[in-house]
């Protein structure tokens, strides 16, 4: 249900910012503002889609402070704590390229705006 209600409003947000650069066009009579919005609904799939990597990440990290006190009484804890690590870094690089996503979708609806 959690994820329903954040997919809604995502759609809700992606409707709006469509509806604000067909309004914009209209007003200033100039169409590469709804092509702008474009970018923005991009970003907002984007998220939509890496919902679910970003609820892991959140479990990941609550696991890792239950399973730390694990390891200091265990003699295999080294190795635990090798195998958690390199998954935190998998999902640490997802988070990074969402970043990046977002970051390259921007540059590329506004990029041109610089100048």
């Amino acid at each position: 249900m959690k994820t329903s209600n954040f997919a809604i409003k995502a759609y809700i947000v992606a409707l709006l910012t469509l509806f604000l650069g067909v309004v914009l066009s209209l007003n200033l009579h100039d169409w590469s503002w709804f092509a702008r919005s474009g970018s923005l609904v991009v970003i907002n799939g984007i998220i939509l889609t890496s919902h679910q990597i970003i609820e892991h990440m959140g479990r990941l990290k609550q696991r890792q402070v239950k399973w730390e006190s694990q390891f200091n009484h265990d003699w295999a804890g080294h190795d635990k704590q090798h195998l958690i690590h390199h998954e935190e870094n998998i999902w640490a690089t997802e988070k990074y390229g969402l970043y990046m996503l977002i970051f390259g979708t921007l540059v590329w609806g506004f990029g041109d705006l610089l100048n």
